[in-house]
């Protein structure tokens, strides 16, 4: 206390009659016997977080408090939009902060604090002269200033500390030049994007040199270490791009409580894996589908306070929200411990809109998936949560477009499980290049655990169209690839002169799939068919090979799928 009352009065001055706010942030080696100089220009920042800032993640106090470790101070507080207290939002952001920090602070640091800040938030920053930020104090304070340095004489009597200990104490070291310049810049992500495509293509570049190079020539001109270096370059790359998951959860909490009021339902959030990274790109188009899910788990899948009394849960519904990386894929799911789908409802809908015949056979899991059909609904009434039939359909299609696929998992009265399998990244992954009736394809490597040549007899039929391998004891399905995709193939060749890769899926555990050969294993960069072709379940999209030859990019996943699926699998292909 009697530091900071001692520091007040030394800036307070001998006059008595002005109050003038230090510019110098206490600049080095300056002392009295020295001449006055005229204190360094200051940065001066207005920050007015945007009405809604808080409900999209941002944290205005986590900027101020970044500006302060800056060297920078608060020095005036905007109060003007601040509603009477009955009718403050906690989750609004009211205020507007002046900071000023030294002069020798790099601008691109104070830039770095609002990296991210909602874009329409009001930001200024500009360089002020000492001039500007001085004013004269007003007579009213100027009365006050004998009263304070009464107590400042009082207190600084009684005081115990002695002035030397004080004296001992080294003063702070100036900021070294290092670190005035910033360690982070900003980059524009069409820039970013531009780098990664560069990146891209030059691995097929270093593929198309691999493929025309004899082994003995690689060496010769240490094509292995070129290679290395692109994968450096990539891997680098590609991480300037992930991003936790948590930016696309932030905005849940806000949401979820505007919806409990609105139903009158008590939900407890809960939320896994926030800090998994991703690629931008991916978090910022799911932000749709989980509000959508989220919707949806509060209007359809929790009961109300009352049913759930009576069905013996309790008053509290749970969502989970939650995020894993599998290999080159990252789950998200959401889940709830609600009613669950009811079926029985869900056909008789269908079947009313015509999506479905009335005699129709279908199995629970191509029920489930009926819901995701363009304008489906089984609310009763529409209301601002749900009711238009537009939810599940930009669910899927939203999801479809990134390569990844929507999973429905339901038990009657337990509750029910949306799962997004998302692509890790949208630029490049590690494949397999495996053919089929003379046509290339590639697996990616994440999902391969082991291929096989199978002995005669190893390969079974066990119902129609459905085939298992016996592996070390385990029966284990087999995909025919060729049959999935329609290709023309010697149906007369042996299945012992074919090759049997076993993969790994979420959905379906391990998985035979049956190919002609392998090639090769290499990087290939993902080029999307959404601009040239509808999405087609199975394919996660194409690439160019060292060749120049194009090979379709195998969705593991959608392939093992169930036998529904694939049903539809095929209508996909057919269409």
């Amino acid at each position: 206390i009697v530091l900071k009352l001692t520091d007040h009065q030394d800036r307070l001055g001998t006059s008595g009659h002005r109050i003038a706010r230090r510019t110098d942030f206490d600049a080095p080696e300056e002392t009295e016997d020295e001449p006055e100089e005229p204190a360094e220009a200051v940065w001066r920042v207005e920050f007015g977080p945007s009405r809604d800032a808080m409900a999209a993640g941002a944290e205005p106090v986590l900027v101020i408090r970044e500006l302060e470790d800056n060297g920078g101070r608060v020095v005036a507080v905007d109060c003007d939009s601040l509603p009477a207290l009955r009718d403050v939002d906690p989750e609004q952001a009211y205020l507007r902060w002046t900071i000023e920090l030294p002069g020798w602070t790099a601008e691109s640091r104070i830039n770095d604090a609002f990296d991210f800040v909602a874009p329409d938030s009001h930001i200024t920053i500009s360089r002020v002269e000492p001039s500007a930020i001085e004013a004269p104090a007003t007579d009213a304070r100027a009365e006050r200033l004998d009263d304070a340095r009464a107590l400042i004489e009082q207190v600084t009597a009684a005081a115990t500390v002695a002035a030397p200990a004080l004296a001992a104490v080294p003063a702070a070291p100036p900021p070294a030049a290092a670190d005035a310049g910033s360690q982070t810049i900003r980059v524009d992500l069409v820039k970013l994007d531009m780098l990664l495509n560069l990146v891209g293509e030059l691995v097929i570049r270093n593929s198309i040199l691999s493929d025309r190079l004899s082994a003995k020539d690689q060496e010769r001109v240490e094509l292995p270490e070129l290679a290395r270096l692109t994968r450096e370059i990539q891997d680098n790359v590609m991480s300037l791009r992930a991003q936790p998951i948590k930016q696309a959860f932030s905005r849940v909490p806000r949401m979820l409580r505007d919806l409990m009021a609105e139903t009158g339902k008590q939900v407890n959030l809960q939320t896994h894996g926030e800090m998994t990274e991703v690629d931008k790109g991916v978090i910022e188009k799911i932000g749709d589908p989980l509000t959508h899910l989220i919707r949806n788990a509060v209007d359809h899948g929790l009961e109300s306070t009352e049913e759930r009394l009576r069905a013996g849960k309790s008053p509290q519904g749970t969502i989970v929200l939650s995020a894993e990386q599998k290999g080159a894929r990252i789950i998200v799911t959401v889940s709830d411990d609600g009613k669950g789908i009811d079926r029985a409802r869900v056909r008789a809908k269908a079947i009313e809109k015509g999506i479905v015949a009335a005699d129709a056979v279908l199995s629970d899991e191509e029920i489930d998936q009926l819901i995701c059909a363009p304008g489906f609904s089984t609310a009763a009434t529409i209301s601002n949560i749900s009711g238009r039939g537009v939810g599940m359909d930009v669910v899927r299609s939203n999801v479809e477009a990134l390569g990844g696929r929507v999973d429905i998992a339901s038990v009657p009265g337990k509750g029910t499980s949306f799962t997004l399998v998302l692509p890790l990244t949208l630029a490049i992954l590690d494949g397999m290049v495996v053919r089929l009736a003379g046509q290339r394809f590639v697996l990616p490597l994440a999902t391969v655990i082991e291929a096989i040549r199978p002995e005669p007899g190893q390969v079974s039929a066990t119902t129609p169209g459905s085939e298992v391998i016996e592996i070390r004891g385990d029966y284990l399905p087999v995909r025919r690839l060729t049959q999935v995709f329609g290709l023309h193939a010697n149906e007369d060749r042996p299945v012992h002169e074919s090759l049997v890769i076993i993969v790994e899926s979420e959905s379906a555990g391990r998985v035979g799939l049956l190919v002609d050969t392998i090639d090769d294993r290499r990087e290939v960069v993902i080029k999307s068919l959404e601009q040239n072709l509808h999405p087609i379940r199975g394919l996660g999209g194409a690439t160019i090979l060292g060749d120049g030859s194009i090979a379709l990019i195998l969705d593991v996943e959608a392939l093992v799928a169930p036998a529904g699926q694939t049903r539809n699998l095929l209508r996909g292909l057919a269409a």
